[in-house]
């Protein structure tokens, strides 16, 4: 606060219009007196002094009225609680002076200026980083005064506005002091029975969005009915979904919920209501009742705006948001190509995520995002910039082999025979069942020299006429097994054989053929890989190629068959095959088509695992200590996203048996049945966006060289990942459970690593990303899903959504926050906690677990540690601000196991990571348009204006009016038309 006096009126802060509107409103008063001049004399004193004191405060609500006309006439205004300068007494709640703040420029350069919602001569200066402005407390009769507003606040302490005559005497005077019924619960609309037990109901999975009703629009079927009402009960502990009891009060007394104090009396509690010293309800549920719920909060549209915060470009910032559907409903190149542009005009830092990343990073995002939500199966690709995951397979795990089947003369000449496999095994890694039709390439420079001719490649000769039976296709500069049906279930396995028998004609029939054959010519293959076509689309790839060494063949007898193997964005290496070094990351096939270094070679048949998921048997599983690293699994539940470990059945079909084909029957038993709640990648296929949060389930080619660090951000050991993961540091897998790094601040871009990562919407972000601009919960600052319920694509695709509600989080008290997150996760149904660090090798082949209920982060009541965690990092600009939240122990509250008292022991995925998250955005905002004014209006005796007595008070008025920000009808670009914008007294009270 400044110590310079001046009028608010007058205040630079305070535009022309405002000035104008206030300036009426004195005229009013003005007129006002000189009416009651005209009757004094046929009226008693007194009563013409009630008039003026009544006028008086008429004129505060005008001054209040007139600063939301200019100010909150806009979508972009915040409404947030200034510091009061001294603590609370008597046991009450300290009151909260309220300010819209309003930002300009963008970037590093934001400005935001305050206008006070009090009545005051000062303002605050402007800053550049939003900040809770300090309240000047003023010395009581020197030109202050207090308002007793809610019983249970300490009273606020505000400055008296002097009206004066046209003799610049002071006649009148006001002071009011503003709350905000935003900051509570709607009553009217929270809570539901439909739960388990007639509890309150959380949407589970599949449906994608936790916090919102799933139904269309209805008089009946409010948006957020799914916000836990029944958690105001201070009885409410553990309990995370209730009884249904208090709701069932909330909704029978409804129809009584007629003004601003009525929710006590509509449940139950009839006057006179007995106060305790510090003004609170003597019964504890109806003091929460009071003090966190409102009955009189009115339904608004919105349209949503970029808001002015850290990170966010001047070009977008107070410009709309652009809306998910809009974009999905367009041509699906150019809805990528928009969502990208606009990704990187608001937030021009975002594309720096990309590290390594060789394609278009923000165009793999947009094709990533609307392929999750589409409700076809068909990727959205571009060669070169981007590719779109949906609902197709991807390889995880490939097998070449090379079989010296014959050696035929015919026709005067010699043939040589040779039966090619490759078999792919095709994970399904999304949670829906997926059909259609693959196809792979037949890719290898392996070269032989025979006869006369000293050297043969393979794939030229496989392309001859005549050669290969049956006939390869060419087609995108490669050779293609003929395409075969895929039928897989969600998160199912299965190898896919394609063979080719190659008749190679080698000289005349005189000649022969010398065993063994040198196939491959003793050098190292890393010039070919795979292709995979889905329905005619190449949709993965080795992008940097395979090794595959070479080896000899003998016929007849001997070893006539060897076979090449590897684990798609597993183990890569750049260096010869024996010698590393490598690059280990984690085995999500999604990264294959990235990686820039090719696939290492597994151990056939050691470490092949068919059908099944992927675990280098003979290396994680080895007596020699030496050789259990960490590259010898595939366990989601160790990804940075999370996950779940499926099952591995049966090891029996293991085998030392090299000439053993890789699709033998063997390998098809003791599979496990596929679960399709342990699917690590999740697929909408709904049509449509009922959040922007679901952006949080679009899949991030994280691709950076990890630092190990602690979750707080800071820097841990420094060891880089190939020095930890081989190291002597790690033997002892798998007794101990580990889990691949967030990366820390001193994580370096690196092309050849990555995988397990979606966006992070909503809970703690890698620590490295975890600033202005790059945050990916900067995405809610800049995307919105229209009406998403609505059954009217025009309304889902609008410009506008319903505010009915939502709780502004810069005001809310704890327990109006706890109310938003409160409840049981459900958004992942095999969550579960792990019960012993040593692996259970006899059909899991990883950490057991057991079935786990887990709810909002708890310290004495549900939800506390995130209620506290906002209200210590408030105020809050933008989503992203959001989830900064950390508690009193510095830990992020959103997505953090170590809030819970499994801690790390917990195994989810990054919905329920982020369900909490969810739920608090889709039910909350920033600002609000419903308040209470609290006015004190007295008439005077009349006190020249440089007087510095204490003028004589004749009359006093005190009033209390509901007022709605309303909105009104929007112009045509659903702007809000300043011209006919009248916020409206919706109640009025004396207090």
């Amino acid at each position: 606060m400044t110590n310079q006096r001046r009028s608010p009126r007058l205040a630079p802060a305070f535009t022309l219009p405002a000035v104008m509107v206030v300036s009426a409103a004195m005229l009013i008063l003005a007129v006002g007196l000189l009416a009651i001049m005209g009757i004094e004399k046929k009226t008693a004193r007194s009563f013409t002094d009630s008039k003026r004191a009544e006028l008086a405060a008429r004129a505060g609500l005008e001054d209040f009225r007139a600063v939301l006309r200019t100010e909150t006439a806009n979508d972009d205004y915040l409404v947030i609680a200034g510091t009061p300068p001294n603590l609370p007494t008597e046991d009450r709640q300290a009151n909260k002076h309220l300010f819209i703040a309003r930002g300009s420029g963008g970037g590093d350069n934001v400005e935001y200026r305050y206008l006070p919602l009090f009545s005051t001569s000062t303002l605050p200066d402007k800053s550049a980083k939003l900040a809770a402005p300090k309240i000047t407390d003023g010395e009581e009769g020197k030109g202050y005064t207090y308002i007793k507003g809610p019983p249970w606040l300490e009273p606020a302490h505000v400055e008296w506005i002097p009206v004066r005559d046209e003799k610049g005497n002071m006649v009148s005077r006001y002071a009011y002091w503003v709350e905000d019924l935003q900051s509570k619960v709607d009553a009217t609309t929270a809570g539901n029975n439909e739960g388990e037990a007639g509890g309150n109901d959380r949407n589970a999975w599949p449906f994608p969005a936790p916090g919102i009703n799933p139904k269309p629009p209805a008089k009946d079927e409010p948006k957020l009915d799914r916000v836990a009402v029944h958690v105001l009960d201070p009885a409410t502990t553990t309990t995370e979904d209730g009884d249904g009891k208090l709701f069932g009060k909330i909704s029978k007394g409804r129809p009584a919920m007629l003004s601003p104090d009525s929710v006590a009396a509509a449940v139950g509690y009839d006057a006179p209501l007995k106060r305790k010293d510090n003004g609170q309800l003597e019964d504890p549920l109806a003091a929460a009742l009071e003090k966190s719920a409102s009955a009189v909060n009115e339904p608004y549209k919105e349209h949503p705006v970029v808001p002015f915060a850290a990170g966010i470009s001047a070009d977008a910032a107070g410009k709309p948001k652009r809306n998910l559907n809009k974009m999905l409903g367009s041509p699906r190149a150019s809805a990528i190509d928009e969502f990208a542009a606009w990704i990187d005009t608001a937030l021009p830092n975002f594309k720096n995520r990309k590290g390594g990343f060789p394609d278009d990073y923000l165009r793999t995002l947009a094709a990533n995002a609307f392929d999750y939500v589409d409700t076809d199966n068909d990727p959205s690709i571009k060669v070169g910039s981007y590719r779109g995951l949906d609902g197709y397979p991807l390889v995880s795990e490939f097998v070449m082999s090379f079989r010296w089947e014959n050696t035929a003369r015919e026709n005067g000449r010699l043939y040589l025979v040779l039966e090619i496999g490759t078999f792919i095994e095709l994970w399904n890694m999304t949670d829906q069942p997926v059909s259609g039709q693959g196809q792979v390439t037949f890719e290898s420079k392996f070269s032989f020299a025979t006869g006369a001719n000293p050297g043969m490649e393979l794939e030229e000769v496989a392309g001859e006429k005549d050669v290969a039976q049956p006939t390869l296709e060419k087609k995108d500069g490669y050779l293609w097994y003929p395409p075969f049906a895929v039928t897989l279930l969600p998160n199912e396995y299965r190898v896919y054989p394609s063979r080719v028998r190659l008749k190679i004609d080698v000289g005349a029939a005189s000649g022969f053929i010398a065993s063994p054959l040198d196939l491959g010519a003793t050098q190292q293959d890393n010039a070919s890989g795979y292709r995979f076509r889905w329905n005619n689309v190449i949709v993965d790839q080795s992008r940097a190629n395979t090794w595959k060494q070479g080896r000899n063949v003998e016929f007849p007898n001997g070893v006539r068959q060897f076979s090449r193997a590897t684990v798609p964005a597993h183990s890569h290496s750049l260096g010869p095959l024996n010698g590393g070094p490598f690059q280990n990351n984690m085995g999500d096939p999604r990264m294959a088509m990235y990686l820039s270094t090719p696939q290492a070679s597994n151990a056939y048949p050691g470490n092949y695992s068919p059908n099944r998921r992927n675990i280098r048997w003979t290396s994680i599983y080895s007596s020699d200590t030496t050789k259990r690293r960490y590259y010898g699994r595939v366990l989601p539940a160790e990804w940075p996203d999370g996950g779940h470990n499926s099952a591995f059945g049966s090891s029996s079909f293991i085998s030392s048996d090299e000439q053993i084909k890789p699709d033998d029957p063997k390998f098809y038993t003791g599979v496990p049945a596929p679960r399709q709640d342990q699917a690590p990648m999740r697929l909408s296929n709904k049509g449509r966006f009922y959040s922007a949060t679901e952006l949080g389930r679009v899949y991030d080619p994280i691709m950076w060289y990890p630092v190990y660090a602690d979750i707080t951000g800071k820097p841990g050991t420094g060891k880089r990942d190939t020095d930890t993961l081989n190291a002597a540091s790690t033997p002892s897998l798998p007794t101990e459970r580990a889990s691949f790094p967030d990366l820390a601040v001193g994580s370096t871009a690196n092309p050849a690593y990555g995988g397990g990562n979606t966006l992070r919407v909503g809970r703690f972000e890698h620590p490295l990303l975890e600033r202005p601009g790059m945050h990916a919960t900067h995405l809610l600052d800049i995307f919105h899903a229209g009406e998403a319920t609505s059954d009217s694509a025009s309304e889902r695709e609008g410009n506008l959504i319903t505010m009915q509600g939502n709780v502004n989080l810069n005001t809310a008290d704890t327990d109006a926050i706890r109310a938003l997150v409160a409840g049981t996760l459900k958004q992942d149904p095999a969550l579960c906690q792990v019960t012993s660090t040593s692996h259970q090798t006899t059909s899991l082949m990883a950490p057991p677990t057991n079935p786990l209920k887990l709810g909002s982060p708890m310290r004495t009541k549900i939800a506390d540690r995130v209620a506290e965690a906002i209200i210590r990092k408030r105020p809050f600009a933008s989503a992203a601000d959001i989830a900064y939240a950390r508690d009193n122990e510095e830990k992020p509250v959103f997505g953090n196991r170590e809030v819970y008292t499994q801690n790390t022991r917990i195994e989810w995925t990054d919905s329920a990571a982020e369900e909490v998250f969810h739920r608090l955005y889709d039910a909350s905002t920033l600002r609000s348009r419903n308040f209470r004014v609290w006015v004190i209006g007295q008439a005077v005796a009349p006190l020249s204006k440089n007087s510095t007595a204490e003028p004589e008070v004749l009359s006093e008025c005190k009033k209390s009016f509901t007022v709605f920000a309303d909105p009104g009808k929007r112009k045509d670009d659903d702007t809000i038309d300043t011209a006919t914008y009248r916020p409206r007294v919706t109640h009025e009270n004396d207090f």
